[in-house]
């Protein structure tokens, strides 16, 4: 036996949990009949949360019952609801660390009646505030259990569910409680009994473990009659983790697969003594088969070990164990089930989706790693795809859970496959680069995803990975790319370095957040793990899934923490030079995958530094959502839409995507209804002309731009809560305004807009012969340029009721060589080339332009004849593809020239 290297890992074989340390009770064994029954919570163990508080400090308890038909143990019932501050609930401090509940009985307390049967009670522990939570070691519910009537024993030890013990402190305390009085023992293996005592309700003894092994201890109770009853715990002691370098001497973390069909898995756990793995490939029970060795690399330990005769074809699911005490998944795993959320998903959304484990995994708390070999095999046809340059993109902000599902609720049961049905729908509309809200193994299935837990497995409720890769080859066909919102910032609870160390003394993490925008559980950025993890991460989603790049979440938070002054504001959106670097270093992470990559940053600094940026070919977020809702609502303060062309906001040409909406910020639409002025609020046309103006100016300011989706359909959904923050529950799905006529106008007059942007590229260059001004009212507002003999005039009036003739210089005095290629929905601006005058109704934008402008909407004519049908969806015309016609006379076609799309309406001669 090595000295100071033993761990002592306990499995409790119980139903879904057995007794935790952090919570006891009187008496000692729970039944639903058990009168008098006081709650005892030690607040020094588990996650330790709520541990060494002042004694004023109110702890409230969050508590439920677990029934027999309770699914899972997330399945409380009888609750309350969260943040209820009810005597009720109100423990009463009993000394240092130590608060009581009193139950009396249990039926009672919780109003369950008397044909349902309990199985345990449920406990969340918190402050009045709910700022704080006492939970188990690993964050999870806290459960006791509610054992049947007659006779029944409960054995605990004072290793609570699973603690590492050395060779000097393995003294080992039992405890077994008994609801009658009965001869009592608690025995070694079946062989010793190492304690015994004649009409007890209560045992305690002491063991000390010496020699490592497999322990089954038992704990016994028989009455005169002979009656009998026993519960045991199996205790498994261990060496710890020995020594041996990862195969090839650098270590990898995550699972390789090797040529002799063996898998190679490693983490990082930095301070560590040992780790095990534990899977399905032995029932997950715990073996010495399967301790990990360890390597110290670089200052950092990594465990790893080598698995024989893995199937690439099955799913083997496992999870560590850290020092005997800690469980937790893979953070590189590809596939993670959720032990609370996964029975939510529908075999719909996610066929043969592996069941979880439950009594297999104590505590049942655990995320479990899913390890499939072949997980990423996928027939890609993408291979000629490239991005559009990144200073002609035009971004769609995409949400899955709320872009489909059932029309008219707010479900958020959206999907990838529903998605891909509406790819037409955003072809048509001529985007040209989608982003995908996170998509990365968040908490629950109902989220924004900005509180992810795993960074290399996608979530699960939008479909399997097969759907993600398939709706991303989709895109690409369509000349589509996809770019992933990444959140660096921070993670949730469950991912397993967060795990793994308490809160004051996590390498990876930082106890409190260096600057200004804390939000969950903040990275330490500067820690080689972190910034590997981030490495690792982006290159995987571009290798293995094919997206074009990354839009950055709050960058803001992304720099080392010495480089932060104080966590002030002021501290924080100063220049920060490790923020510049540290996103380079991903970048160039990224360069090394695709030199085409999409690179975006949500940062929101100063000039300089995101200049600095800028240089490397990375672009930057420009919000004008105030300025814009001003505009939409007919306010001219405050209105200027110039920032949305980046030399007006002092960033370098092209740097920058701007937009009036995003995830964030509230509904130009809402806000018209809330705030309008007089003739804005309440009229649907004039509200979606005004939209339609406001998009004008954003679409044809050079540079790139990001729709928010459904902002093309005027979208009116308040994303606001009362107090002024984000509204993150489900939105409405509100496909039917796309057969709304003024909104199907707004829809037309982006896709037009788009076409004659993508379209002439040489008129959005910085080479081009331009002028901008978006912050015009009484005089309107214009954007114009020129380059290689095309011509092309936005000209926009801001007034709310007044018709505006503005002066334009045209090139030519002909009027034939001019047309209008988009106007706002409804209005008939005109135009008079030789007196150089453009009239325009109220609230209204139109775009003019000559005959070199290649129009992003042409009028083609032909006979129905001349149209073949290829499909029920589509036709062919003179080589072009054409869907079907929209109330039988308008055909949409999309040409493909030159890598540019091209929209062009049809006029089919009946």
């Amino acid at each position: 036996m090595r000295r100071n290297s033993i761990m002592l890992i306990i499995s409790l074989l119980l139903a879904w949990v057995g007794a935790q340390a952090q919570v006891t009770t009187s008496p000692g064994v729970v039944q639903e009949s058990t009168q008098n029954l006081t709650i005892y919570f030690h607040a020094d163990q588990g996650n330790k949360k709520l541990a060494d508080l002042p004694p004023s400090t109110q702890i409230y308890a969050h508590t439920g019952v677990l029934l027999t038909t309770s699914t899972g143990p997330s399945d409380w019932k009888y609750a309350p609801t969260w943040g209820d501050n009810s005597t009720k609930y109100l423990m009463t401090y009993e000394g240092e660390n130590l608060y009581s509940l009193y139950i009396g009985d249990i039926r009672s307390y919780y109003g369950v009646p008397a044909n349902q049967t309990i199985t345990k009670l449920a406990f969340v522990f918190r402050t009045a505030d709910k700022s704080l939570e006492g939970k188990t070691a690993s964050n999870g519910d806290i459960f006791v259990d509610v054992l049947d009537g007659g006779l029944q024993v409960q054995l605990t030890s004072s290793l609570g569910d699973d603690t590492v013990m050395t060779d000097e402190t393995s003294n080992v305390t039992f405890t077994l409680a008994s609801t009658e009085e009965a001869t009592l023992t608690i025995n070694i293996n079946g062989k010793e009994d190492i304690a015994k005592a004649e009409n007890a309700k209560t045992l305690t003894a002491e063991y000390h473990f010496i020699e490592p092994g497999r322990y089954n201890i038992y704990g016994n109770a028989v009455l005169p009659d002979g009656t009998r009853k026993s519960q045991q715990m199996t205790l498994t002691l261990t060496a710890g983790s020995p020594q041996a370098n990862y195969p090839g001497g650098v270590p990898k973390m995550g699972a390789v697969a090797n040529a002799d069909g063996s898998v190679t898995f490693c983490i990082a756990a930095p301070e560590k003594r040992g780790v095990m793995m534990v899977g399905s490939w032995n029932d997950f029970e715990t073996s010495d088969d399967y301790l990990m060795s360890y390597q110290d690399y670089n200052g950092q330990r990594y465990f790893w070990l080598t698995v024989p005769n893995i199937d690439p074809t099955k799913q083997y699911i496992y999870y560590y164990l850290v020092d005997g005490s800690t469980r937790v998944g893979d953070p590189y795993a590809k596939l993670i089930l959720d032990p609370s959320n996964d029975k939510y998903i529908s075999s719909t959304v996610f066929p043969n989706l592996p069941a979880y484990p439950t009594n297999k995994i104590p505590g049942n708390n655990v995320s479990l790693a899913v390890y499939q070999g072949n997980i990423n095999d996928f027939e890609w046809t993408d291979d000629n795809f490239t991005p559009a340059d990144k200073d002609n993109l035009i971004v769609y902000e995409l949400l899955l859970r709320d872009f489909t599902g059932n029309e008219g609720e707010a479900r958020g049961n959206g999907t990838l496959k529903k998605a891909l049905e509406k790819l037409p729908y955003l072809k048509k509309l001529g985007v040209n680069c989608i982003e995908l809200m996170p998509i990365c193994e968040f908490n629950g299935n109902n989220s924004w995803g900005y509180n992810p837990n795993f960074y290399f497995a996608p979530d699960k409720a939008y479909g399997t990975p097969a759907d993600y890769k398939t709706f991303i080859n989709a895109c690409h066909e369509a000349g589509i790319a996809v770019v992933l919102d990444m959140v660096f910032n921070q993670s949730d609870w469950q991912h397993p370095w967060y795990q793994m160390y308490p809160v004051g003394s996590n390498p990876m993490y930082n106890a409190t957040a260096p600057h200004a925008y804390s939000v969950l559980n903040d990275w330490n950025q500067g820690h080689p793990l972190v910034r590997q993890q981030w490495k690792d991460a982006v290159q995987y989603w571009m290798k293995e899934y094919h997206v074009d790049g990354y839009r950055f979440d709050l960058v803001k938070g992304l720099g080392n923490n010495d480089s932060y002054a104080n966590n002030g504001d002021g501290a924080t959106n100063a220049y920060n030079k490790s923020r510049v670097q540290n996103m380079r270093d991903i970048q160039l992470a990224m360069l090394e995958v695709n030199p085409n990559c999409i690179f975006i940053n949500e940062n929101f600094a100063g000039a300089q530094e995101e200049n600095e940026m800028a240089a490397f070919g990375q672009l930057n977020w420009v919000q004008l959502n105030y300025q814009g809702c001003q505009f939409a609502q007919g306010n001219s303060s405050n209105a200027s839409l110039n920032a949305m062309l980046a030399t007006k906001n002092s960033r370098t040409w092209g740097s920058t995507v701007s937009f009036l909406e995003s995830h964030d910020e509230q509904r130009l639409a809402y806000a018209q209804e809330v705030s309008g002025v007089q003739g804005i609020k309440g009229d649907l046309s004039l509200s979606m002309r005004r939209l339609g103006s406001a998009a004008a100016q954003m679409l044809m300011a050079p540079g790139a731009h990001m729709i928010w989706q459904f902002s093309e359909l005027g979208n009116n959904t308040n994303t606001k809560d009362a107090q002024g923050g984000n509204n993150t529950s489900p939105k409405p799905v509100l496909w039917s305004y796309y057969d709304v006529p003024d909104r199907r106008g707004l829809y037309d007059s982006y896709c037009e807009l788009i076409g004659i942007r993508l379209s002439n590229p040489e008129l959005f260059s910085e080479s081009a012969s331009s002028s901008l001004n978006f912050s015009g009212w009484v005089l309107g507002r214009y954007f114009h340029s020129s380059a290689a003999g095309k011509e092309l005039h936005l000209l926009v009036n801001p007034q709310v009721d007044k018709e505006l003739t503005m002066s334009t210089s045209f090139a030519s005095t002909n009027p034939a060589d001019y047309s209008i290629a988009s106007k706002s929905y409804g209005t008939e601006p005109s135009f008079d080339v030789a007196a150089g005058k453009v009239t325009i109704p109220a609230n209204s934008y139109v775009l003019i332009i000559n005959k070199n402008v290649v129009n992003g909407v042409e009028e083609i004519k032909s006979d129905l004849e001349a149209v073949d049908i290829v499909s029920e969806e589509w036709y062919t015309l003179s080589g072009l593809k054409v869907e079907r016609p929209q109330n039988g006379i308008y055909l949409k076609v999309t040409k493909y020239s030159d890598g540019t799309n091209r929209t062009f309406k049809v006029v089919v001669n009946r």
